[in-house]
């Protein structure tokens, strides 16, 4: 699979403002659903895995376009950023570097460990009140079932699918920590987890990837 990243190098943002980066990106684009997910004729929500993600990596701020499609749109319109507005201060671009990868994702027979480098959000509505009431025991096979649903989310996302004799496992080794989100506190998750899958350094599983949330970088 083909993944673009698009370092800008000389600029400085929180972690907070990383969803102000992508509003002004999108803006700046709005010719290009890949980016905001919004229909372009009703403005409605399109729900999908994003192609187009910003982030921090490293203390970096980056923007990264997934799959051959998204990196050719990325291609197109990200090298014409040469500032950046974020609340009310215009940040001129003077570095920028992109870095082009054929990366190895899909299911595998063996195992790799990743780490959580930005809190993951696994939870919906739905299994959030089950994970709420559960002991334990039920907790962790809750966030091993919301794991391989995000894995399977993602996978779906890029036009990958499973063979039927495929089964995922995870295993999480995972704590809770309170997640910023819309002006709302919710559950995040920071640790590491093993699977039989491999997911190339930097994309995002769960809720508000794009956004920089349920990043994830392989782990010894």
């Amino acid at each position: 699979m083909k993944i673009a990243t698009l370092y800008f190098n000389n600029v400085r943002l929180k972690p907070s403002q990383i969803h102000k980066l992508r509003g002004y990106v999108g803006n700046a684009f709005k010719n290009h659903d890949l980016i905001h997910n919004h229909d372009l004729t009703t403005g409605k929500v399109i729900y999908r895995y994003p192609l187009i993600q910003f982030k921090l990596i490293d203390n970096v701020p980056a923007i990264i376009a997934i799959t051959e499609h998204a990196v050719k749109i990325f291609g197109e319109i990200f090298m014409q950023l040469d500032r950046i507005r974020i609340e009310g201060l215009e940040i001129s671009v003077h570095e920028k570097n992109l870095k082009v990868d054929d990366v190895e994702f899909g299911f595998s027979n063996e195992t790799f460990m990743y780490e959580f480098v930005s809190p993951w959000i696994g939870l919906n509505q739905k299994n959030y009140l089950q994970y709420r009431d559960a002991n334990k025991g039920e907790k962790q096979k809750i966030l091993q079932s919301a794991f391989i649903g995000n894995i399977l989310a993602m996978a779906k996302g890029v036009g990958y699918w499973l063979e039927k004799e495929q089964r995922l496992e995870s295993e999480l080794q995972v704590r809770e920590c309170p997640v910023n989100l819309k002006g709302r506190t919710m559950k995040g998750f920071k640790g590491r987890v093993q699977t039989n899958f491999m997911i190339p350094d930097h994309m995002g599983l769960g809720k508000s990837v794009s956004r920089g949330f349920g990043v994830v970088k392989g782990a010894m």
